[in-house]
C-alpha cells in the first residue's frame, strides 16, 4: 500500500473512529442532540445549577465529550456549537465578534430553559464567557475559564508566530502530527488516526476558519472581549497548563490577578486543551468550584 493509501485509509478509519466515539461518550454523559436558531448543540436536563461548556476557535462541542462523563450525571449539562463552527449555522463578520458568540450562546441557553448557568469557556469560548458576565451578570453565576484569552495577552509562540505572518491555529496539509503536538502537551487516550482526522479537517475548513479569525480580531469595545476583568463579580476559576503554546500561563495569571473573586489552577505538564488531557482532573476542579459557589 503506497503512503497516499495509507494516509486516506487512516483519516478513513478516524472519521468513523471519531463518530462511534463521539456518540459513546455522548450515550455516557446522557446528552441528546439539539438545534436551536441554527446552533448545534448537546443537552442534559437535571437539577442544580446548569453548566454551559463553549469550545475555543475552530473546535467544536465535541472537544467536551471526554470531560462531560466526569461530571456528576444529575446536573443540567449544555454543550454548543459556536456559530461558524461544528453543525452550526454558517456566519458573517458581524456575528463573529464575543458579543454575538455571547447573544447566540444566550438563545441557545433561552432554548434549553436554562434562566442561570456557570459557563465553562475553553481559549476562545474563555472570552465569550467573559463576554456573557460583564454584558449578562444576572445570567451568569460564575464562570470556569480554561486556557482562556483574555484582553490583556501576554507574548505566547502563537503571538510570536502571527507576526511572522502565520497563524498555528490553521495547520498546512503538511502539519497535522505537528499541529496536535502544538495544542496538546498530553494527548488525549483516542486513536491517532482520530487526532488526525480531526487536524485534517481543520486544514480542510481553513479558508472558513481565517474568515472567522479576522472578522473575530477585528471587533472592538463591548463588542469584544471585556478590557476591564475587574468589573466581572461573578466567583471564577481560572485554569491554565504550565505547557500552553497558544495562550501562556501569564496571561492567566494577569486575568486571575484582575478580577476580584478568581482563583487560578495551574496544571503542571498540560498545554491548551486541559480537558482533553486531563478531562477527569478538571472536571473534578468545576465540580469543586459548583459546590462551593453554585
Amino acid at each position: 500500500m503506497s503512503a497516499g493509501w495509507r494516509d486516506r485509509a487512516e483519516l478513513f478509519a478516524g472519521k468513523h473512529g471519531l463518530f462511534a466515539l463521539r456518540r459513546a461518550f455522548a450515550t455516557a454523559s446522557g446528552l441528546r442532540a439539539g438545534t436551536a436558531h441554527g446552533v448545534a448543540y448537546l443537552f442534559r436536563p437535571g437539577q442544580g445549577t446548569p453548566v454551559v461548556a463553549i469550545h475555543g476557535f475552530g473546535g467544536d462541542k465535541e472537544t467536551w465529550l471526554l470531560w462531560a462523563p466526569w461530571l456528576a450525571r444529575r446536573r443540567p449539562l449544555l454543550l454548543i456549537d459556536l456559530p461558524g463552527h461544528g453543525g452550526s449555522r454558517a456566519i458573517d463578520d458581524r456575528g463573529a465578534g464575543a458579543k454575538a458568540q455571547a447573544q447566540a450562546v444566550l438563545a441557545v441557553m433561552d432554548a434549553c430553559g436554562l434562566e442561570r448557568a456557570v459557563i465553562c469557556g475553553n481559549s476562545m469560548g474563555g472570552g465569550i464567557a467573559q463576554r456573557l458576565a460583564r454584558t449578562w451578570p444576572e445570567r451568569i453565576v460564575g464562570l470556569v475559564l480554561v486556557a482562556s484569552v483574555a484582553h490583556d495577552f501576554a507574548e505566547s509562540e502563537l503571538t510570536r508566530e502571527l507576526a511572522a505572518g502565520r497563524n498555528m491555529l490553521m495547520p498546512g496539509s503538511g502539519e497535522l502530527e505537528q499541529f496536535v503536538k502544538r495544542m496538546v502537551e498530553k494527548p488525549p487516550r483516542v486513536p491517532k488516526a482520530i487526532q488526525r482526522y480531526v487536524a485534517s479537517e481543520r486544514v480542510r475548513l481553513q479558508p472558513r476558519l481565517a474568515e472567522l479569525w479576522a472578522a473575530w480580531t477585528a471587533v472592538s469595545g463591548d463588542d469584544a472581549v471585556p478590557h476591564d476583568p475587574e468589573a466581572i463579580g461573578q466567583p471564577a476559576l481560572v485554569i491554565h497548563g504550565d505547557r500552553d503554546r497558544v495562550i501562556a500561563l501569564e496571561t492567566a495569571q494577569r486575568l486571575a490577578a484582575r478580577m476580584p473573586a478568581a482563583r487560578l489552577e495551574v496544571l503542571q505538564g498540560i498545554g491548551h486543551v486541559p480537558q482533553l488531557e486531563e478531562p477527569r482532573r478538571v472536571a473534578r476542579l468545576v465540580e469543586a468550584f459548583l459546590a462551593q459557589h453554585a
